[in-house]
């Protein structure tokens, strides 16, 4: 049913010209055909720009698209977003690769009623290291955004309709960190549950060098959790948005005993509460 239809493939880039080329060449060689590459730079100044224009001249499906100033990965993200043209959309990170079938089994999988799909993915380690992210044994499952309020389940990437994620206005350009978490969520919450599947088919490399650069900019944990449920404070409920201010406060480690014990009964989940004495 979908075989024939076209998918815009983001990749945002910043100053990693050879990772990037393993990334565009993970999404070259797809077993599904029909594919439109929008390579995002966030004003890179080592190459990338000669390079990918090189690579354009072989590979018509490409389109480059960068940026004068440095902008960040919310706004370049939404750069390929507006211009992407496929059916569908799926996003890749520069230093990250896709196996040769993701994007056709997500056609084969797809079904309107569901917000997006996204799935299982390889952690891959400087040692070679490599292990699913996560832990199931089912093929399939199915969440709804409030499986979104307090983690991200739905991975870094996820597939959709395009115009799904233009209707959410993308990404929003305010957040420094958890922007996959803040998307999902509103996406979700916009057009329904989604579909996380078992299979990996997305890799994702930690062998980052500490002084690199990358178009995400790094935000504390406490603060980022703190903005995205002011962001989206109409999601949350009243409960919810007070277990998050726990959570919160607890990961700065100045949570009380009544309280981890509390909200440990509340979830029927005691980790708050063990957590406590390990603050």
């Amino acid at each position: 049913m979908n075989e024939n239809e076209k998918v815009s493939v983001y990749i945002t880039t910043f100053n990693r010209k050879n990772k990037l080329l393993r990334a565009l060449r993970s999404v070259q060689d797809q077993t599904h055909k029909n594919i439109e590459i929008l390579i995002c730079d966030d004003a890179s100044t080592d190459g990338t720009e000669l390079m990918v224009l090189e690579e354009k001249k072989k590979d018509n499906r490409i389109k480059y698209l960068r940026n004068i100033d440095n902008k960040g990965a919310c706004a370049s993200r939404n750069n390929g977003i507006v211009n992407a043209t496929g059916k569908f959309i799926t996003g890749l990170d520069d230093d990250d690769e896709f196996s040769l079938d993701r994007i056709e089994f997500f056609l084969n999988h797809w079904d309107d009623k569901y917000s997006f799909l996204c799935c299982n993915f390889m952690d891959v380690y400087e040692n070679e290291f490599i292990k699913k992210h996560y832990k199931s044994f089912r093929n399939y499952k199915v969440f709804s955004y409030k499986d979104l309020l307090f983690a991200n389940k739905a991975s870094n990437q996820i597939f959709t309709l395009t115009s799904r994620l233009k209707a959410i206005d993308g990404f929003d350009i305010r957040v420094k960190r958890l922007q996959d978490w803040d998307t999902w969520l509103r996406l979700s919450f916009r057009f329904g549950p989604f579909i996380r599947y078992t299979k990996s088919n997305y890799f994702m490399y930690h062998d980052h060098n500490l002084s690199e650069k990358r178009v995400s900019q790094n935000d504390s944990l406490t603060n980022a959790l703190a903005t995205l449920l002011e962001r989206n404070k109409d999601i949350y409920s009243e409960k919810d948005a007070l277990c998050m201010r726990f959570f919160i406060k607890q990961l700065k480690g100045n949570s009380s005993l009544v309280e981890c014990l509390y909200w440990s009964v509340v979830n029927k989940n005691p980790k708050y509460f063990v957590k406590y004495f390990f603050e």
